[in-house]
């Protein structure tokens, strides 16, 4: 749920990352290749659309623009930052659903015939459906590729389904600054500067739904607490669309 060829970067030279399952409160050592993975999750019960293979194609198309952010580089194409912002909204849009693998819904489908009949939507059919809904933020709509683009040095940076953090400079304004791990050492921020201060392993860890990723010895068990409790109303609900502000 989590794309495996972003969350190498963690890897150790054994291919292993721990990994935190917010859901069942626990935290494990595993290879990168199995650190998330729920089996057919994005099938569809209704829809023909493959989402799975959607997924793969946007991971494909961003997986050099990620290395290329880690490695330095400072000119990117258009189709490139296009890619990235792609990546982006396919990471905010599993994100929002990490916890509702199990997810089914109640639906009636208008035959051609103007027949009715009862099904049950799954999440990969609610997760297309949600692609054209209006009321979900998408970050194409946003002017991130005329945003100033910077790659900032970190240490000991996790990760995990709730990883693109939005910023506001104060809740009522426009959002001005994105900001996504590339690595432990590298932090991603298209738009406006963050305070040098910012707590950001919480603030990633408040915002995931089911996984919280690092490099082996770098998590904390205590952000399990945290994060169940806001998902849970304890100190504010954790918004599908909620955004962390400065």
């Amino acid at each position: 749920m989590v794309s495996k060829g972003y969350i190498n970067a963690w890897a150790d030279e054994r291919n292993r990352v721990d990994v935190i399952d917010v859901q069942d409160g626990r935290g494990f050592t595993t290879s990168y290749q199995n650190a998330t993975v729920v089996s057919y999750v994005y099938d569809p019960k209704v829809l023909t659309h493959d989402l799975e293979r959607a997924y793969w194609k946007i991971e494909d198309a961003a997986t050099p623009v990620i290395v290329k952010l880690r490695e330095g580089a400072k000119e990117f194409s258009d189709a490139e930052r296009e890619a990235m912002i792609t990546f982006l909204d396919m990471h905010l849009e599993r994100g929002r659903y990490a916890d509702q693998a199990k997810l089914r819904v109640p639906a009636v489908l208008v035959m051609r015939d103007g027949t009715t009949q009862d099904a049950e939507l799954a999440l990969g059919d609610v997760l297309t459906l949600s692609q054209s809904h209006p009321d979900v933020l998408r970050l194409s709509s946003l002017p991130l590729d005329h945003w100033d683009w910077k790659v900032l040095d970190a240490v000991g940076l996790a990760t995990g389904d709730g990883a693109v953090l939005l910023w506001r400079a104060t809740k009522d304004d426009e959002i001005c600054t994105v900001s996504f791990p590339l690595s432990p050492t590298k932090l991603l921020v298209i738009g406006s500067d963050l305070p040098d201060d910012v707590p950001l392993n919480p603030r990633v860890a408040e915002n995931s739904r089911r996984w919280i990723v690092g490099a082996k010895g770098s998590l904390n068990l205590a952000w399990v607490n945290r994060t169940k409790a806001r998902s849970s109303g304890v100190g504010g609900p954790l918004d599908a669309e909620s955004e962390p502000t400065k």
